[in-house]
């Protein structure tokens, strides 16, 4: 959110600052997924989504980075009734809107995402524009875009207090100093309620430890197949190499900012794979991580 917010406005000739107290998406970004999509069940958020697709499309001309953006599209695995329901009224909204989504039957589920297990599967949801991407890179991109457009970029440097009177603020006092400013625009994801206390605000963003595993090589492995998510368990996958990432939202995790890896976390995901991609167990784990989803009251972005 910061790399883009400063690009965006240096472009448009403002003055910007961006101050991380670590790396450039050493927070969330470098742990997410990477998923892009417009896949949403309510009107902003599929906008919000659509425009991203427009600017990741366009990343390698503005701001001129190659993102290894793959739009093999977001195949939803729907095995309740009313997620059917609900996903048959989501894309008659889509459509409306511009997104070319579709349902599906299992066997056509089945045929775009070869590893699936369609036992129990009563149909999907198919968006073939979205798509995975490399998070850091989106992260680079941007930050080299705004510094090309005159923003100034430090690393290493905390922010430890924002200078107001109760409705003005004057400056930001950091690590290394202070700097003298109007304005301020809290990008910290999980970690803004932090600095919305600086000012007196109470954001309403908990942080979850979320988990990924990525596969050791999988033989005959597609070349192309949607990043597939199975809607009622979260378990999700999408080809990564010559392997898969993979996870799902472990709901037993409580909120906090703990990095620690579950010791259990692949024998839960395993337990999820063997009902709807059995093929998964057979590929050993290569890698993984954890990072932090910050989660909102309503589950929607805080402006």
């Amino acid at each position: 959110m910061g790399a883009s917010t400063a690009f965006h406005l240096a472009e448009a000739g403002v003055n910007v600052t961006l101050l991380e107290r670590d790396s450039l998406a050493s927070g969330s970004t470098s742990k997410a997924a990477g998923g892009v999509r417009a896949n949403f069940s309510d009107e902003l958020n599929i906008a919000l989504g659509l425009r991203s697709l427009e600017a990741f499309e366009n990343f390698k001309v503005r701001p001129g980075q190659d993102i290894d953006l793959h739009q093999v599209g977001y195949l939803f695995i729907l095995t309740k009734p009313e997620d059917v329901v609900l996903f048959e009224d989501s894309v008659k909204l889509q459509n409306s809107l511009g997104v070319q989504s579709r349902m599906l039957t299992p066997q056509e589920a089945q045929e775009l995402s070869p590893l699936l297990n369609i036992d129990g599967v009563l149909a999907a949801a198919y968006s073939p524009r979205d798509g995975h991407c490399t998070p850091e890179s989106v992260v680079l991109g941007y930050a080299t875009g705004a510094r090309k457009h005159g923003a100034s970029i430090h690393t290493g440097i905390e922010v430890t207090g924002i200078v107001h009177d109760g409705s003005t603020i004057s400056a930001v006092e950091t690590s290394a100093g202070r700097i003298e400013t109007s304005t301020v625009i809290n990008c910290a994801g999980a970690w803004s309620p932090q600095i919305g206390a600086m000012v007196g605000l109470e954001i309403p963003v908990v942080p979850y430890r979320r988990e990924i595993l990525i596969t050791e090589p999988i033989p005959d492995l597609p070349n192309n197949f949607p990043m597939t998510i199975d809607f009622s368990t979260s378990f999700y996958f999408h080809r990564e190499g010559p392997g898969l990432l993979t996870g799902f939202s472990d709901q037993s995790v409580e909120a906090g900012f703990s990095l620690n890896r579950d010791d259990g976390f692949a024998e839960k995901l395993g337990e999820l794979a063997m009902v709807r991609a059995p093929r998964v167990l057979d590929a050993g784990i290569r890698s993984g991580w954890a990072g932090l989803y910050e989660v909102t009251p309503d589950h929607n972005a805080l402006l």
